[in-house]
């Protein structure tokens, strides 16, 4: 089997240069001259985490979608929609209004569906049991645009970790809770990935994300657009262009061989990208040590005072239970030994209010192991 190719060509801003790089990338790919698209119910899925604006880069630009539904119209597709299911509190139209992304799909005449409108579908896979949306399994196409953004618990989500959002709302929740060990969900991010009708991917790096992503971080001038119908490829190609060792991306790590990518295009060069320091670290022990000497190996959420409005959606999206705004208090209480480190309420928090924190030892590991 001959190695996916990554498609990449540099674009500077979501204005005028825009328009230009993005058919160029289309070119590319020979999508348009193919017989992927024409004819196909299409379901489009951008990274709607939560409700922020494009400024903020923490969901797929508008200026993404929109070129992408004018290229799947150009190429003949039958139908197309746009869904996603944001994290587990927040509100899908005020998400896609502060996003800009309900205004593009409204200017350009397509559906939007939530995912948790039709009933989940229970599915078993290498082990793993988990919920999809009958909305993404009735697609004969899944085109995916992830933003690319660090993350607390992956260190990097793009192309593969969008694709979560497939799970219907508070399910994601469950299955943090199920499956809390990072190199265990990103077994589970496989098992779901094979279950999928066919994907292609087109990556919004034109401004990233970086620091304490995928919601709370900050903004950063990436300059590309890359595409791939290998998922797996095109990350892998990201951890390279970032600087981030793919062995430590929970997703990536345990991949055999196939994955590795052809690039064409443009050479990219990111000088510096900044990853958090989270949960990945306790996959440098073994599990049956991290549970023996868990008072002083941990990863947990602490709470910056100053921001915190005590609106509760932490206590919300929090799959264990672990945090509570007792009668009188400005932030949460959390319960450290609940806590599993699973960075739900960071990425949900509104304000900016949440980072994670690990303990001494795993500090100390970090500088001696170069992390």
């Amino acid at each position: 089997m001959s190695n996916p190719t990554v498609f990449v060509t540099r674009c500077a801003n979501y204005q005028e240069q825009f328009p230009e790089a993005f058919r160029k990338l289309m070119d590319a790919t020979g999508w348009m001259t193919s017989t992927l698209l024409r004819g196909k119910r299409i379901l489009i899925k951008p990274n709607l985490l939560t409700d922020r604006t494009p400024e903020q880069a923490v969901t797929t630009h508008p200026a993404v979608l929109r070129h992408t539904i004018r290229f799947l119209k150009e190429a003949g597709a039958a139908h197309i929609c746009v869904g996603d299911s944001p994290a587990s509190t927040a509100n899908l139209q005020a998400v896609l209004e502060l996003s800009g992304i309900g205004a593009v799909c409204r200017e350009e005449e397509v559906e939007i569906i939530r995912f948790e409108q039709t009933p989940p579908v229970q599915l078993e896979r290498n082990g793993f049991s988990f919920a999809l949306s009958q909305s993404v399994l009735d697609a004969e196409l899944i085109v995916n645009l992830p933003k690319v953004k660090s993350h607390s618990l992956t260190l990097l989500t793009a192309a593969v970790k969008n694709l979560y959002g497939a799970v219907p709302g508070y399910t994601k929740t469950h299955l943090h809770r199920c499956y809390p060990k990072p190199n265990l969900f990103g077994k589970l991010l496989q098992a779901i990935w094979e279950v999928l009708p066919p994907v292609l991917s087109i990556v919004d790096g034109v401004v990233g994300m970086e620091g304490q992503g995928p919601a709370n971080g900050k903004p950063v001038q990436l300059g590309f657009l890359a595409a791939s119908a290998d998922a797996y490829a095109l990350d892998n190609w990201l951890c390279e262009t970032l600087h981030i060792n793919r062995s430590r991306v929970p997703y990536l790590r345990d991949l055999s061989e196939g994955h590795t990518p052809i690039v064409k295009g443009d050479e990219i060069q990111v000088k510096s990208f900044e990853i958090p320091s989270g949960a990945h670290l306790l996959n440098l022990l073994p599990q049956w040590f991290v549970h023996f000497a868990g008072r002083i190996l941990w990863v947990n959420p602490a709470f910056d005072s100053s921001r915190c409005v005590a609106c509760g959606q932490c206590v919300k999206a929090c799959p264990m239970k672990a945090l509570t705004i007792p009668s009188g208090q400005k932030i949460p209480y959390l319960d450290r030994h609940a806590c599993i480190g699973c960075a739900c309420c960071h990425e949900i928090c509104p304000r900016g209010a949440i980072y994670m924190t690990q303990s001494a030892i795993l500090r100390m590991m970090k500088v001696f192991k170069g992390l």
